[in-house]
């Protein structure tokens, strides 16, 4: 049984923290003082594709000067991590929030030389199947979002991906480059998402909504490899008052089209989605997944959680069937890392292909 520890340990919870902060106390409807906030968490996992991993994350959570005590902090943060295979995993992720809630500004700038395995592609590949290979990616990213109504937003996001596939598995399928991004692609690709955001906080919301359209067009005029679009509807609710803890629900559907790499496929399985398959187990041009959690309280900044997804892959809407959708569950703990509701997790999870294990900072959804 191949077991996948991704992500972080809870001997994360021993971190450096500095805070600026002036000890006013104010009310809701009042202009906030400035606060600054700096935490530094050692990073420790191991997974069979790189053996073991150290590092750091370094998470800064601004409130300016003028602030509400409503408004979304801003935060910023550098991840470096080493392996034991040589093999170094960096990205910076900034989350900017402004004007009381009304404009969002959301990228990030990541470097990976990153082992991954493949099965081919559709539903019903098989996991003897596997081959393994290993991609140098260099990722960038920003998305822009304005309220335009009451929780509204409408906005447009930007990726820019330039990929090297270095190893492949020799006989394998991408070994034999019939298959689109399997000697590496280079990505352009522009589009509009259109948002409604409810959420009482962004890290672990107890209630509230969270709703996204994105459609982004890639294309060689913009610098691509090829051309493709990819559609993505994504569709969450959070509901407390459930007994003592939180009901979390997701719907996502993505889609893609035109001459779309593998990499940019739509996948099934991961720490975040449909854990309990390897990442990107089943990949094909369409995918819908429904998954659930139940958070709820165990004590002081600890907490558990059960969950559940199922979902496929199709070439086509056409092709979905009722027959065809894979399902997992599973349960973990929660750990509370500051007041603004950010955690870390760690979540075994179940499915016909056996047990996984993940650690990793934030919910899966």
């Amino acid at each position: 049984m191949k077991i996948n520890l991704l992500g972080l340990l809870f001997s994360s919870l021993i971190s450096t923290t500095w805070a600026q902060q002036d000890s006013v106390s104010v009310p809701m409807d009042s202009l906030a003082t400035r606060e600054v906030k700096w935490n530094i968490y050692p990073v420790a996992y191991y997974t069979p594709e790189t053996q073991f991993g150290l590092g750091a994350k370094l998470i800064h959570v601004r409130r300016s000067k003028g602030s509400y005590p409503t408004d979304r902090p801003t935060t910023i943060s550098p991840t470096l991590e080493y392996t034991t295979r040589k093999q170094i995993i960096t990205d910076l992720t900034v989350d900017i929030w402004r004007k009381h809630n009304a404009q969002h500004i959301h990228g990030a700038v990541e470097y990976n030389d990153y082992p991954y395995v493949f099965f081919g592609i559709g539903n019903d590949t098989r996991k003897d199947d596997e081959e393994e290979y290993t991609s140098r990616i260099v990722n960038v990213y920003t998305q822009y979002e304005q309220k335009i109504f009451n929780k509204i937003y409408l906005g447009g996001r930007y990726d820019l991906k330039r990929e090297w596939v270095t190893e492949t598995t020799p006989g394998g399928l991408l070994d034999g480059g019939t298959i689109l991004g399997s000697k590496g692609t280079t990505s352009s690709g522009f589009g509009p998402t259109l948002i409604y955001d409810t959420r009482d906080n962004l890290f672990t919301p107890t209630r509230g909504a969270f709703h996204q359209a994105l459609v982004q067009s890639y294309n060689k005029f913009l610098g691509g490899s090829s051309n493709f679009m990819r559609y993505r509807f994504d569709f969450r609710k959070y509901q407390s008052g459930l007994g003592p803890g939180v009901l979390a629900g997701q719907a996502l559907f993505t889609f893609a089209s035109g001459d779309v790499p593998f990499q940019y496929l739509s996948p099934l399985g991961g720490v975040n989605l449909m854990r309990g398959f390897f990442e990107g187990r089943f990949r094909d041009e369409d995918a819908m997944v429904f998954q659930a959690d139940y958070r709820f309280p165990i004590f002081w900044r600890i907490g558990g959680a059960v969950f559940g997804a199922t979902g496929q892959v199709a070439k086509s809407v056409q092709d979905f069937s009722f027959s065809n959708f894979q399902a997992n569950g599973g349960g973990g703990l929660r750990a509370r890392l500051n007041d603004e509701g950010m955690v870390v997790r760690g979540d075994l999870a179940f499915s016909k292909e056996g047990m996984y294990i993940y650690f990793a900072f934030s919910e899966a959804f």
